[in-house]
């Protein structure tokens, strides 16, 4: 059984903790901490659990943490959750600043199976995604739209950070070869830095990615679709299915591949206890953190270099 604690308690984190509790079987939770004291007093949701003090004590009762605070606050709990030795959860994006990632990744050597640092990229347990994962995909353009309303949770960075990171993660995934060109737009509306941004990645073996995320529409869309030499694959990552029109079966019916639903979240926390139990490699690593970071850097950088 994993001893679990939870720093920060806001709308993530009170998620978190009621997943917490439907794996039993994997964890006992400790309590929470959040910074601003109020949380506790306001909510009975988190009446079921203790509030610590401090991060420090919480740390110190815990075999394991996970870290739901904003992303400016990452790199600051995350040191010292490694300073105590101790498993680490630690919400998508791995941190604020990429310096502050390859710190991380300098400190925590990525061959290493123990203490566990898993970074929460959730689409990566998302029924599309595990449905064709393993098919031995090799797209040459990807296509993808991320799309959200308002929400005022996550405002604090770009919208490459909060929304299209997700995406760059999967795409490093399907396509391993070197960048060789990225040309990013974004445009600033409500926040300071953008709410909409769109980038087209180039790499080495000739791939393409056609990236656009948004936290301002009028409705939500997840859609990656891949186009390779002998298929077209669509991911529908809110309606949790994939499909699949190859040329065998352009005049037949298209294979829409299987995979159990289940709670992404859920699932994700579970692979967290089975890396720590079985002394494994999380499935999302440092080292896949600091590149989905690092790609999102260089898009920002490049959105930044262009005349206004």
């Amino acid at each position: 059984m994993i001893t679990i604690g939870v720093i920060g308690a806001g709308h993530l984190g009170k998620l978190i903790l009621k997943q917490l509790n439907e794996l039993s079987e994997w964890f006992t939770v400790a309590g929470y901490y959040d910074n601003d004291p109020r949380v506790g007093d306001s909510s009975s949701d988190l009446a079921q659990w203790i509030s610590f003090d401090n991060a420090a004590s919480l740390i110190v009762a815990s075999d394991a943490i996970i870290l739901s605070v904003p992303t400016s606050f990452h790199f600051f709990y995350a040191k010292q959750v490694l300073s105590h030795h101790k498993h680490l959860f630690i919400e998508k994006p791995i941190t604020d600043t990429l310096e502050e990632a390859l710190y991380l990744k300098n400190w925590f050597n990525d061959k290493q199976t123990y203490p566990v640092v898993q970074v929460g990229h959730i689409e990566r347990f998302n029924p599309a995604w595990l449905s064709v994962k393993d098919l031995g995909l090799h797209p040459m353009f990807i296509e993808v739209h991320r799309l959200a309303p308002f929400n005022a949770r996550g405002t604090d960075v770009s919208v490459v950070l909060d929304l299209m990171i997700h995406d760059l993660d999967l795409i490093l995934q399907l396509i391993p070869y070197e960048i060789t060109d990225i040309r990013s737009n974004g445009v600033a509306i409500l926040n300071p830095t953008p709410d909409i941004a769109n980038a087209r990645i180039e790499f080495a073996n000739g791939a393409v990615a056609n990236v656009t995320s948004s936290r301002i529409s009028m409705k939500k869309m997840r859609k990656m679709r891949l186009f390779q030499s002998d298929a077209y694959i669509t991911l529908d990552f809110l309606e949790k299915k994939s499909q699949i029109i190859s040329r065998s079966s352009l005049h037949s019916e298209t294979e829409m591949p299987v995979f159990s639903h289940h709670n992404a979240l859920k699932e994700e926390l579970r692979s967290f206890a089975e890396a720590i139990f079985y002394k494994k490699q999380p499935v999302v690593t440092v080292n896949d953190g600091v590149k989905a970071l690092q790609l999102a850097q260089q898009i920002i950088d490049n959105l930044k270099s262009r005349p206004s």
